[in-house]
């Protein structure tokens, strides 16, 4: 099975560094595109890193949005598995045959626990809750992937959504009934923001936002709250 490996990126360039050379390794080995969808906003040197190597598709979205650009990523993907990669997130090395493996056992979406790049023991608590389904299982950090069947069955990601699309897609999936997973290899993400916040500061804002979310505030307001009480880029 070929998995496409789209990453949206916004000034990512020293992240988008490391993903992409770990993934150029990986796709010497097994069937993987990697595609790059750039924001029209990015003004860092992100095409630049990209002309380094040669085995991936570098494309610039027309509009500028994770959901947007998630979404144009997979009308240039020709894999049978899309896997959506955020770019301060590593993938575990094992992550092709884990997926591959959950597919062909029935479940046609999934995602990954994950851990921190550094340890400490609240980071550790907030890791320790994406092993389990809940309320706020299946974010975008934790590498959302779709057999290409089952996203276009979704209409891929809502691009109202400017903030919270991860969770809208995966409320999509649990309406609709459609068997997922959670793999237990772990991904491996950025503790950038609760480097420039706080522990306390960083879960009581991301579950202000959640709440709003579930309360149906329209996903602008969702990111104008997000952007005025979080150091952190959307």
């Amino acid at each position: 099975m070929k998995i496409s490996v789209i990453i949206p990126v916004y000034n990512e360039q020293e992240n988008l560094a490391k993903r992409l050379s770990f993934l150029c390794k990986q796709a010497n080995k097994i069937p993987l595109e990697i595609i790059v969808s750039n924001s029209p906003e990015t003004f860092d040197e992100t095409p630049k890193v990209c002309e380094i190597f040669s085995n991936i598709r570098f494309i610039s979205s027309p509009k500028k949005g994770r959901a947007t650009q998630m979404n144009f990523g997979t009308k240039h993907a020709t894999g049978e598995i899309f896997l959506f990669l955020h770019a301060d997130v590593s993938l575990p090395n094992d992550f092709y045959s884990q997926i591959v493996n959950v597919v062909k056992a029935g479940f046609k979406v999934g995602f990954f626990a994950y851990k921190f790049d550094r340890e400490t023991p609240l980071l550790n608590l907030n890791s320790s809750f994406t092993k389990n389904d809940g309320i706020f299982a299946g974010g975008g950090d934790q590498c959302q992937f779709f057999t290409k069947e089952i996203f276009e069955k979704l209409n891929g990601y809502n691009e109202e959504y400017c903030i919270m699309e991860d969770f809208e897609m995966i409320d999509n999936v649990r309406t609709m009934k459609i068997p997922y997973t959670i793999i237990q290899s772990k991904a491996t993400v950025s503790a950038r923001k609760y480097d420039q916040n706080s522990w306390l500061k960083v879960n009581l804002i991301n579950g202000y936002v959640f709440l709003k979310y579930k309360f149906g505030v329209h996903p602008t307001k969702l990111r104008k709250t997000y952007k005025s009480l979080l150091r952190e880029k959307v």
